[in-house]
C-alpha cells in the first residue's frame, strides 16, 4: 500500500478496534492515488481470521485466498464493459449474501465506481445497507467529483482522499526514478496535479519532453495561425488528447500569473520563456477567455461521446485564433 494511504488505513483499523468501525464505507477518491489497494487492504483485514491489532497475517487460509483474488466471501460488483451498474447484479450479490460466509467469519462487498449503480439498482441495494447482515461489511469506491445517491451516502461513513503533501509524493518518486532530478520530479508533480501514479505513468512514458516540444509547437501555433501546425501535434488517444489539452490550459493558466506579476504556483516554470511574452502579448481577458475555450473542449471530450473528436479539436483551435487577432 502506498505511504499517503497508510494514515487513513490506520484510522479506519483503529475504530473497528475501538469498537465503532461502520458497516458501510464510502471512499471518496481523487484519482492516481492507488485507493483500489488501501480498500483491498481493509477488506483483506476484515476477512482475516488470524490478525494481529491492526495488520492481517497474510498467513491464514482467508489471507491466502485473498492474495489469489479467489476468496469466497469476497464479493466485488463493478461497472461491465463500460456500463452502469443494473439490478441483476445486485439482485445476484443480495442473494448470495444471504448464505453464510463459507469460511467462517465476515463478509466483504466492494462496489467499484458507487456512482454507477443506477436508480433501479441503488434502490435494490438500500434496504441491504439499511438493515445489514452481522458480520457483513460494505466498501463502496466513488470518484471525488461523482455524485453518489444520498440515501448511501447517508448510511455510509464517508473517507475522502485527496492528492498528498508533496513532500509525501515526492519521497515516493524518488525511490521510483532514483536517476531523475529533483527539478524533473517536482515539474511532472505539478504538471499531474499532485496526484502520484500519474505522475509515474507520465515520467515512465517520457511525457515530459512531449509535453515541452507540445508546447512549443503551440507557441509556432500562435505566432503562425496555422491551426493545422497544431491539430497534427495532437495524439489520437482520447486520454492523450485530454492531457495535452491540460498541457495547454496548464501553460494560458501561468500567463495569466504572468500578467498579474504573480510568481509562485506556475505548472511550468522551466518555460517562462515562452510564458512570459505570450502573456504581454495579450490582454488578461484574451488570456482567460483562451483557458475557458480549452476548459469547455475539455468538458465536452469528457461528457459528450457522440461527437467527432477531430473536429472538437480544429473548433477549439479556430476559437484560440480568434482571440490571438
Amino acid at each position: 500500500m502506498y505511504i499517503w494511504l497508510e494514515s487513513t488505513y490506520q484510522q479506519i483499523i483503529a475504530s473497528f478496534l475501538n469498537g465503532y468501525g461502520h458497516h458501510a464505507l464510502l471512499f471518496k477518491t481523487d484519482i492516481g492515488l492507488g485507493t483500489d489497494t488501501l480498500i483491498e487492504k481493509v477488506a483483506e483485514w476484515l476477512l482475516c481470521t488470524e490478525k494481529t491489532s491492526n495488520e492481517p497475517c497474510s498467513q491464514c487460509k482467508s489471507c491466502q485466498l485473498i492474495q489469489s483474488k479467489n476468496h469466497p466471501d469476497l464479493h466485488i460488483l463493478e461497472p461491465i464493459e463500460g456500463k452502469d451498474i443494473g439490478i441483476d447484479q445486485v439482485r445476484e450479490l443480495i442473494a448470495n449474501l444471504q448464505n453464510f460466509a463459507q469460511q467462517g467469519g465476515n463478509t466483504v462487498v466492494y462496489i467499484r465506481g458507487v456512482d454507477r449503480l443506477t436508480e433501479a439498482s441503488s434502490n435494490a441495494l438500500l434496504k441491504t445497507l439499511e438493515e445489514p447482515r452481522e458480520n457483513v461489511y460494505f466498501l463502496l469506491e466513488a470518484p471525488l467529483q461523482s455524485t453518489v445517491l444520498a440515501t448511501i451516502q447517508s448510511r455510509s461513513q464517508t473517507w475522502v482522499l485527496y492528492a498528498p503533501q508533496t513532500t509525501e509524493a515526492m519521497q515516493w518518486l524518488q525511490t521510483e526514478f532514483p536517476t531523475t532530478s529533483m527539478h524533473e520530479l517536482e515539474t511532472a508533480l505539478r504538471l499531474c496535479r499532485s496526484r502520484p501514479l500519474i505522475c509515474k505513468t507520465f515520467l515512465e512514458n517520457d511525457r515530459l519532453q512531449q509535453r515541452k516540444a507540445f508546447l512549443q509547437t503551440f507557441w509556432r501555433f500562435y505566432k503562425s495561425r496555422d491551426v493545422v501546425l497544431l491539430f497534427q501535434a495532437f495524439d489520437k488517444e482520447k486520454e492523450d488528447v485530454l492531457q495535452q489539452l491540460e498541457w495547454l490550459e496548464s501553460f494560458f493558466n501561468d500567463a495569466l500569473k504572468s500578467k498579474m506579476n504573480i510568481i509562485q504556483g506556475w505548472l511550468n516554470p522551466d518555460l517562462q520563456n515562452g510564458i512570459i511574452p505570450f502573456s504581454q502579448q495579450l490582454t488578461a481577458h484574451g488570456l482567460l477567455q483562451g483557458q475557458q475555450i480549452i476548459q469547455q473542449t475539455q468538458r465536452d471530450l469528457v461528457q459528450i461521446n457522440a461527437v467527432n473528436q477531430e473536429l472538437m479539436l480544429l473548433d477549439c483551435l479556430t476559437k484560440l485564433v480568434l482571440i490571438f487577432e
